[in-house]
């Protein structure tokens, strides 16, 4: 039996052929598909730092006070408002009527407030600051 062109007996006296190479580059080819790592795309790299200072801070500070919100402010309140940002220890919070913004601001000065700067845990919080927002509407009242 003869032997095959594709055995290391073909190899010449420096090595294998240039037909042996050929038949293995395919099998090659398909190794570094699962071997090599693409290249990551760089082209919008540069919004990682924007988006975590602008997105994702922001929405992790808030998620501890919106647990805390919805725990302590009666929802027919707290479903006339929202939550805006959290910035410096000031809890900023727009509401969408006077009537509401009255009744919240009455409750904030009557012991709210306290308790929401005791029971949160996350960043700071110290103040709530309420300004209506004319015919906003709030979360979940479609629009």
């Amino acid at each position: 039996m003869a032997p095959s062109p594709t055995s290391s007996d073909s190899d010449g006296p420096t090595g294998p052929t240039d037909h042996d190479a050929a038949l293995r580059q395919p099998h090659l080819n398909r190794m570094r598909g699962w071997r090599v790592r693409p290249e990551g795309d760089e082209s919008l790299a540069f919004l990682n730092d924007a988006f975590r200072r602008d997105v994702a801070r922001p929405f992790r500070q808030l998620g501890a006070v919106v647990q805390v919100w919805a725990e302590l402010v009666p929802a027919e309140l707290a479903g006339q408002t929202r939550l805006e940002g959290l910035s410096r220890g000031t809890l900023s919070v727009s509401v969408t009527s006077s009537a509401a913004l009255y009744e919240l601001d009455r409750r904030l000065r009557g012991g709210l407030e306290r308790q929401l700067v005791v029971r949160h845990r996350g960043a700071a919080l110290r103040r709530v600051k309420l300004r209506l927002v004319a015919g906003a509407t709030p979360p979940g009242r479609g629009g």
